[in-house]
């Protein structure tokens, strides 16, 4: 078990992406605690990851509220006594025209997709740093590194949390503290579910990957367990992109694989 005896937070833990690395922690040997905005998910899934044998406590938190990002720190420390690894999951995104966007929706992009890991890593760090020894795993996106319409504040925030992620990499560099990025592309959790069994966009978008299907919220939680494990000692600051090549290459419409089938 790789990560046995580490205990993990997990925020956006009530469902898809976030759930499914909570799931993958415990089974390799993690004590999680799964935190959402939404206290009957979190309890949910905690309920039913301790009815599998692993340990597991629910902590509802706001991740864009400053208190409640210590609260959650504190609670996991009175429950296990530590934070080894923090997964920033939690994630919002609203999609309107540019000019449609208000400063309130800008405002709440900014404040879940990145000040909220800033917030979480801050209350973090100090404990991981006095045991000189811990993970921190942003969540991202491929709008991180893609511009796309109508999300000028979502892709804003999550192009930000690259930035936040090397920064932190590089301040945290001596202390046994590393910092990733995961990059999701077109996962088919409830965040997409409307596009995933859209008629107009299910299989289209399926086809416009190099892999030619749409990611699972399992194929996000490997490569968690990756960077959470001593497996990926040698990785901080830097980001893996988990979107089926989208953004590595694209046919064009008439374009056909030269490979004879």
């Amino acid at each position: 078990m790789r990560l046995k005896g580490k205990v993990a937070i997990v925020t956006g833990g009530g469902g898809g992406i976030g759930y499914a690395i909570c799931k993958a922690f415990a089974s390799e040997g993690a004590k999680v605690v799964v935190s959402d905005i939404d206290p009957g998910k979190c309890e949910e899934h905690a309920t039913v990851l301790r009815d599998a044998g692993h340990e597991a406590t629910a902590v509802a938190a706001d991740v864009s509220c400053e208190s409640s990002a210590d609260r959650l720190v504190a609670a996991t420390l009175s429950a296990y006594g530590s934070v080894d690894i923090l997964v920033n999951n939690a994630g919002a995104r609203i999609i309107k025209g540019l000019m449609e966007h208000s400063v309130a929706d800008w405002e709440k992009m900014i404040a879940i997709n990145l000040t909220g890991p800033f917030l979480c890593a801050r209350a973090a760090i100090p404990h991981m740093v006095a045991k000189r020894s811990g993970n921190i795993i942003n969540v991202g996106s491929i709008a991180s590194f893609a511009g796309r319409p109508n999300r000028v504040a979502y892709v804003a925030a999550k192009s930000g949390v690259l930035g936040l992620t090397r920064a932190m990499a590089a301040d945290l560099a001596g202390r046994n503290v590393r910092v990733n990025t995961i990059a999701p592309g077109m996962i088919a959790s409830p965040f997409n579910k409307s596009f995933a069994e859209s008629p107009e966009t299910g299989e289209a978008w399926a086809g416009e990957n190099l892999i030619g299907r749409w990611g699972q919220p399992e194929d996000i939680a490997g490569a968690a367990v990756y960077l959470a494990s001593d497996d990926s000692s040698f990785v901080t600051g830097s980001e893996i992109k988990i979107e089926g090549g989208w953004l590595a290459a694209r046919s064009r419409a008439g374009e056909i694989p030269i490979w004879p089938d």
